[in-house]
């Protein structure tokens, strides 16, 4: 069993070791877009009961081999293990049934979990308990999951090390305390950098933990600056750590993380730059929708840098037909004049189709695709069916709507009123801020009536709240200006 246990401990370093090498050698240049023959834009298919099967059994064996491989062992390893299954699933299936839903999620929920197991038994046998990394494996599931995965990451890794080294009560402070403070932290990280932050923080509150402890007359002179370098060492080795696997699960499961979000609006992007210089009424369309639907989201407290990048590459399908769409039309001509309605209609409609599939060939993350397909929903083009209606054609208005889907979340519904909104306002030949506003609340009525919303968690109370944003952000943006006279 240790011949077994040493192979599988050097085997697991190996990649490790690996796997940091090669990310040293990786040379970004501009912000994330993968290649589309990239291995890492493929989706991994694998069940939800396989992959947490498979988790549960590895977590079990890593657990009696630690522990000592005998029957009273086992038989509390398996109650403890089924225990804190129990209760992830009992917190997570009713706040997190969209991650849980998610094959690719629970594969990397589950992979993160092994790992974690793993790097613990190595950190027992080679260096410290206290060197285990419970804070790095929480930040980066809060991270790339969702911030309550994050949480119950933090109190079952804290009991799984504490059990781990004889149930002492000392390291799970230390972890539970340090996940915590990485956790709550995880807002304030837009950058690479503000992981080395993070990393102080989770020393300085280990070496407050140790403090506390050495102050209780738990450890002599020698064990007490023992543990207390381990500590300090822990928060060093937590950002080595994310930075090491957090661009590896962001290309490979295709998590948008805020880090990644900055990256994307950057904007020498090539897709932005493109839309600049070949649709630039899009491009300056984009921008303002993209301040507009920023504070919205931030009146409502959703993620604000999502609204903003969700925002800017909404309509990068116009880039297949640029002259098609008003904004970036010139000299009052306009190609439509010369096509039927129907035609006109494919057209408008293709750019959501061209969108998605140009998000996909860049490997843009799953929730800019998602808003892409979303922001129109299933909304009715009427200036052109009421065109069809004037040439006499005898037509259903259902065949002029959007194919959809309908906003699915909170951030996609802001865009969409952002969207409509700046365009509804750019058209009015005097915007004041009284003709701004019944504007906007023609437009949000509209949608509402039209049963837009009904397939997102928006309530009547965001709606409010988004609706006087939009409208304070487009009275910004519209103000009327005085005239200087010339002296």
């Amino acid at each position: 069993m240790n011949k077994f246990l040493v192979k599988l401990r050097f085997w697991v370093r190996g990649i490790l070791l690996g796997i940091a090498r090669k990310l040293k050698e990786e040379r970004l240049q501009g912000p994330i877009i993968r290649e589309s023959k990239s291995l890492f834009s493929k989706e991994i298919k694998i069940p939800v009961p396989v992959s947490l099967i498979f988790t549960v059994i590895i977590t079990y064996w890593m657990f009696v081999i630690g522990l000592g491989v005998n029957y009273k062992t086992m038989l509390a390893t398996a109650i403890f293990t089924g225990a804190s299954l129990v209760f992830f699933i009992t917190q997570t299936q009713s706040k997190e049934k969209a991650i849980l839903k998610d094959n690719d999620a629970v594969v990397l929920m589950c992979l993160l979990f092994i790992i974690a197991m793993l790097m613990f038994q190595i950190s027992k046998e080679y260096i410290s308990a206290f060197v285990s990394p419970v804070p790095a494996f929480a930040l980066m599931a809060a991270m790339l999951l969702s911030l309550r995965i994050g949480i119950l990451y933090t109190v079952i890794l804290s009991l799984f090390t504490a059990f781990l080294n004889d149930m002492r009560l000392d390291i799970f402070l230390v972890m539970f305390c340090g996940g915590v403070v990485a956790v709550t932290n995880v807002q304030n990280i837009l950058r690479r950098a503000d992981f080395i932050n993070t990393g102080i923080k989770i020393a300085v509150t280990n070496v407050a933990i140790i403090l506390m402890f050495y102050f209780f007359n738990s450890y002599d002179i020698s064990q007490f600056k023992y543990n207390l370098f381990y500590g300090l060492l822990n928060g060093a080795f937590a950002v080595i750590i994310i930075l090491v696997f957090i661009p590896l699960f962001e290309k490979v499961f295709s998590r948008t993380t805020n880090i990644k979000l900055i990256e994307l609006s950057d904007f020498n992007n090539p897709l932005l730059k493109r839309l600049m210089l070949e649709a630039p009424g899009t491009y300056h369309h984009s921008i303002m929708a993209a301040d507009i639907a920023e504070q919205a989201a931030n009146i409502i407290k959703d993620n604000s840098l999502l609204a903003r990048v969700g925002a800017y590459y909404h309509d990068i399908g116009k880039l297949n037909n640029p002259r098609y769409f008003i904004e970036n039309q010139v000299s009052g001509c306009n190609p439509h004049d010369e096509l039927t309605p129907a035609m006109s209609k494919l057209i408008l409609v293709s750019h959501v189709k061209d969108g998605i599939a140009l998000a996909k060939e860049c490997n843009l993350d799953n929730e800019i695709i998602s808003i892409i397909e979303q922001h129109h929903g299933t909304t009715t083009m009427h200036a052109f069916y009421h065109k069809a209606l004037q040439a006499g054609y005898d037509i259903d208005m259902e065949n002029f709507r959007y194919p959809g889907t309908k906003p699915t979340t909170k951030i996609a519904a802001i865009i969409m009123l952002a969207d409509s909104s700046e365009a509804a306002c750019r058209s009015i030949e005097e915007p004041t801020a009284v003709r701004i506003k019944d504007t906007v609340e023609k437009v949000i009525n509209n949608k509402f009536i039209d049963g837009q919303f009904s397939d997102c968690p928006l309530t009547l109370k965001d709606l409010e709240a988004i609706r006087d944003s939009i409208i304070s952000t487009l009275v910004g943006i519209y103000h009327a200006r005085i005239e200087y006279k010339e002296t």
